[in-house]
């Protein structure tokens, strides 16, 4: 039980410093800034240290079967998660960035699976790949147009096969969902933002009574009540 909860702790950690679910959405607003250094960083360095904290804490793992069951449940609803919503990004920083999320995703299945040494040699590899191509999609951008208006059309895409084996219906339903990213930023605003800071308004107005009250002012002014806002960003 000790190494379930501490292992369970850990993986909370580890989620939230490599982007999975339902911490996701931090990682393409990071790489959204304006110079390439700063999606590297996030993209190909920073977004994999909770995968590396797994890989360094894997003896941990194998004490617990019900720990390792939850490190590849988390890493393969991660990883379907990134590959939903990367087909349907139209800039290539944020595509980037999810499939960012789908590799790191299928780097945490492979430490839940013991392939310690697999999992270090693709967290090496990713991390080259991906600062070459954060480097090449500038110029990239650039050779698309290029050839776009030397056809005078845009470029065919095929349709992969899972767009064709899935339904219509079902499919719709699926880009709606990759569409709004999953959904994350409302729940995680409702569920998580939300109530943390309801608590804090509740303890600024409880410091200012405490305030007056030591310092011998009467309470006859009630102090300004914060009401909770949906976006975290307006208390920033």
């Amino acid at each position: 039980q000790h190494a379930l909860m501490v292992g369970i702790l850990l993986l909370i950690a580890a989620a939230g410093k490599s982007a999975l679910v339902p911490f996701s959405s931090w990682l393409p607003r990071a790489m959204e800034g304006p110079t390439p250094s700063s999606a590297i960083f996030y993209g190909s360095l920073s977004v994999h240290l909770g995968a590396y904290l797994l890989l360094r804490v894997s003896p941990i793992l194998e004490l617990s079967l019900t720990l390792r069951i939850a490190v590849i449940s988390l890493g393969l609803i991660s990883a379907i998660y990134g590959t939903l919503v990367a087909r349907v990004q139209t800039d290539i920083k944020s595509a980037l960035a999810f499939a960012s999320l789908t590799q790191v995703s299928i780097i945490v299945v492979e430490i839940g699976c013991g392939l310690r040494y697999i999992a270090l040699i693709h967290i090496i590899g990713h991390a080259c790949l991906r600062t070459l191509q954060l480097l090449r999609a500038p110029t990239l951008l650039h050779d698309y147009h290029s050839l776009e208006n030397a056809i005078g059309s845009h470029l065919s895409q095929k349709k992969s096969f899972l767009i064709r084996v899935i339904p219509d219906r079902y499919r719709h339903r699926l880009y709606r969902f990759a569409l709004e990213r999953g959904y994350l930023d409302a729940l995680s605003n409702q569920f998580i933002v939300g109530p943390f800071i309801s608590v804090f308004c509740w303890c600024d107005r409880m410091e200012r009574r405490w305030n007056k009250l030591l310092s011998g002012e009467e309470p006859n002014e009630t102090p300004p009540i914060i009401t909770r806002s949906e976006s975290m960003e307006e208390y920033l």
